[in-house]
């Protein structure tokens, strides 16, 4: 991974933590310092559920233009477990895009 790639999923990260999770869900009894990367996101962790899960999958197609519906339900449930897998699959999906056909 070059430094780009780590400053940008840097920034990916603190967009998920605060654009995806904090503002969009309306999350007010946490901060993004206290998301860590590797926090659960459902269940036991943070304590998501499926309208929230939902929801996160739309703004990360409004903000990075990520689409979810090709992607196998119990594949993406591993892609939302957590603020790292997030933005892995974003990067992922912003890699396919610049590869061209």
């Amino acid at each position: 991974m070059s430094v780009e790639q780590i400053l940008d999923m840097e920034t990916i990260k603190q967009t998920i933590k605060q654009k995806l999770l904090i503002d969009r869900l309306k999350l007010e009894d946490i901060t993004a310092e206290e998301i860590t990367d590797d926090l659960i996101l459902f269940g036991d962790g943070l304590g998501l559920d499926s309208v929230e899960a939902f929801e996160v999958m739309v703004g990360m197609e409004e903000l990075y233009g990520v689409m979810v519906e090709q992607i196998p339900a119990d594949e993406l449930k591993i892609h939302l477990k957590n603020v790292q897998s997030i933005a892995e699959l974003i990067m992922a999906s912003q890699q396919k895009g610049t590869e061209g056909p």
